[in-house]
């Protein structure tokens, strides 16, 4: 015996599809802003190499009181970040968060320095700002598909490095030490950083997008040369991870 087809009930159908149209479309009106900021949301990246224009050897000059206040001058190397907007929108107010530091101990592993500072990184090239002065800590802006440095930090040579007062005890003199860019030096000198290999967190933020976390891994050898083309290969190593 032959077996009837069901009937299809197509008043039913086209019920679901009225209905699901309809709850589509109140999705659409409900959120359609808040998608369209999703897609054309800033997008911050960073990036560093060792290679002018991110890190390149310059002069220092400075002022130290001997028999007389002195206007002095020392070789130095400055590392900067490159922080890139790849999104669609116009990155507004960006900081570049120093938030936490790691130090490798001998078995390997990298250890918490509790005794860091956490700080806003300085961005290069800005003047001070505010009625109090200070460094410039918020970038007003970054375009799409544009791109700022950011301070890193700075190698003196050891010759200057006392008397620029930036010194660990206990450190030969003769080492050179990674001195952080922090929006303040602090009087603990946790942001100079002595021969080793540590791993620098960064959160890398603006108003109008969600911070990003990156680690920056910070390789010092202990070794200095005026050579610009050594010292980026055999004195320092940055990388990100």
């Amino acid at each position: 015996m032959a077996t009837e087809s069901p009937v299809t009930n197509w008043g039913t159908v086209a019920d679901w599809a009225v209905a699901t149209a309809t709850f589509l479309a109140v999705l659409v009106a409900l959120f359609k802003d808040e998608v369209a900021q999703w897609w054309r949301r800033p997008i911050l990246a960073v990036s560093v190499s060792l290679e002018p224009p991110y890190c390149h050897k310059t002069i220092l000059r400075y002022t130290v009181q001997r028999t007389a206040l002195t206007f002095a001058q020392a070789q130095c190397y400055y590392f900067r970040l490159w922080i890139e907007n790849q999104g669609k929108t116009r990155a507004t107010q960006v900081q570049v968060f120093a938030a936490r530091l790691f130090r490798r101990a001998a078995d390997g592993s990298f250890q918490h320095d509790v005794h860091f500072l956490p700080m806003n990184l300085r961005w290069a090239h800005a003047h001070s700002r505010g009625p109090e002065g200070g460094p410039e800590v918020y970038a007003d802006g970054i375009s799409p598909k544009m791109g700022k440095h950011c301070d890193l930090g700075h190698v003196i040579d050891p010759a200057n490095r006392t008397e620029c007062g930036e010194n660990i005890e206990g450190v030969s003199p003769t080492s050179p030490l990674f001195a952080l860019d922090l929006e303040f030096p602090p009087n603990t000198g946790s942001h100079l950083l002595a021969p080793g290999t540590y791993r620098l967190e960064l959160q890398i933020a603006a108003a109008n997008a969600r911070p990003v976390t990156k680690l920056l891994e910070i390789t010092i050898a202990g070794s200095w040369s005026d050579d610009e083309r050594i010292m980026f290969r055999d004195g320092i190593g940055l990388r990100v991870i």
